[in-house]
């Protein structure tokens, strides 16, 4: 055989490889080309999900920024409110000390006037002035 018999029969062989290449790079390309309509579909749902999630998330923020303003304006509200009922507290207490202080004078003033008497002849605390002891204990 001569230099150039080899030759063609490695060309042959060669072209032979190629064809079968190719026949294999056909079948696979026709593969794809019946899969790009699904794909088409794949992708239209797939950018229909990613807008209403866009459109959900634009929501959510304007929701959120309603409600941060009104809990912005609510604990507006409460440190109003505590700030009365820290004031209320201060100025009860300051009025049960001197309602305090007012009857225990008042009870010393009492004693010395009054004759002696025995311990069972005492006076009884009323209704009124057990249930403002008993609030007084309470509040401090």
């Amino acid at each position: 055989m001569t230099l150039l018999v080899a030759l063609d029969i490695i060309v042959a062989v060669m072209l032979a490889v190629t064809i079968g290449f190719c026949m294999v790079l056909n079948q696979r390309l026709a593969v794809l080309r019946r899969n790009e309509s699904e794909l088409r579909d794949v992708l239209a749902k797939f950018n229909q999900a990613a807008a209403q999630a866009e459109a959900g998330i634009a929501r959510l923020k304007g929701v959120s920024q309603e409600t941060a303003a009104s809990l912005r304006g609510r604990i507006g509200e409460a440190k109003a409110l505590r700030d009365d009922l820290a004031f209320v507290t201060e100025r009860g207490d300051r009025i049960v000390t001197e309602l305090g202080k007012k009857m225990t004078a008042a009870r010393g003033a009492e004693a010395p006037h009054a004759p002696a008497r025995s311990a069972a002849s005492a006076r009884e605390p009323s209704k009124v002035e057990r249930e403002l002891l008993s609030a007084l204990e309470q509040a401090r």
